[in-house]
């Protein structure tokens, strides 16, 4: 009797380098949005709709940095990372904020990207100290670029948020009708929801990248119609309440055309889906 040996399927060679195809690629979805994200930001006389969609590009970049991050069996972790990245993002546009007006033109305030850059290094070097083995010795793959990536992707998220709904990045007025008022904790929340929540939500042996991305943006459409209400209630828009409404609608959109596809995605790649009524009670 003789065996056949199984016959191992090799993978095909990775290309290196940047290839830029789309969807891009991780490292090529953080170049992206990292750059759009930067340039929106400084420009702080964009129309709302315009800040929305680099908030989207941002968002993803932040929940791929989750992903990659938690990857490898983080379990637990994965809400915690995604956590901190706010947490990271609220400082950091804090003290991006308090330097904008330093080498302003216009309405152009680049000073505001350095704390996008404390940030990224802050997040850097939690990565090294909490992989190495000196201290916490968590040993997590790609740990030190993945934390480094949340607390610029963070920081960025937040600094776009607040001047979709000051019209500006003036530092009292953020103060005064973002954390004043509330609205500061709502971009937490959806924040956390919209970077750890996909790959939390998909976890499991068929979790997919693309449909994982599609649960991100449905979120950052929520975002959106949020933010759009709030820049409505406090009148901030310098292009007055057709701005907000469009923000409004966009995020309508947005919400509505993903979600649909991610529940789409969802039950087409499901095994089986069963419809189980209204729970039985016990006589």
């Amino acid at each position: 009797m003789t065996v056949t040996p199984a016959v191992i399927e090799e993978e095909a060679p990775t290309k290196k380098g940047l290839s830029f195809k789309f969807p891009p690629e991780e490292t090529e979805m953080g170049i992206i949005a990292g750059i759009i994200g930067a340039v929106i930001v400084i420009f702080t006389g964009l129309p709302a709709v315009i800040k929305g969609v680099g908030l989207i590009l941002v968002l993803l970049w932040g929940m791929d940095s989750v992903r990659k991050t938690s990857k490898y069996g983080l379990g637990t972790g994965v809400p915690s990372i995604g956590v901190l990245s706010t947490g990271y993002g609220v400082v950091g546009a804090l003290m991006g904020l308090a330097v904008a007006e330093y080498g302003r033109v216009g309405q152009l305030y680049p000073a505001v990207l350095l704390g996008v850059i404390v940030m990224g290094v802050i997040g850097l070097v939690s990565g090294v100290i909490s992989n190495s083995e000196k201290f916490i010795a968590m040993k997590i793959p790609r740990l030190e670029r993945g934390m480094m990536e949340l607390g610029m992707a963070g920081t960025l998220a937040i600094l776009l948020e607040c001047s979709i709904v000051t019209g500006s990045l003036n530092f009292n007025a953020v103060v005064n009708q973002v954390m004043n008022t509330g609205i500061i904790a709502l971009m937490f929340i959806f924040n956390c929801f919209a970077m750890l929540h996909p790959y939390n939500a998909c976890l499991g042996p068929d979790e997919r990248r693309e449909r994982t991305r599609m649960c991100a943006v449905e979120i950052s459409g929520l975002i959106c119609i949020l933010l759009g209400f709030a820049q409505l209630a406090l009148g901030t828009s310098p292009y007055g309440p057709l701005d907000a409404v469009s923000m409004i609608v966009f995020g309508a959109i947005v919400f509505a055309v993903f979600f649909w596809k991610f529940i789409k995605a969802c039950m087409d790649e499901a095994y089986e889906t069963v419809g189980t009524g209204m729970i039985k009670t016990i006589e």
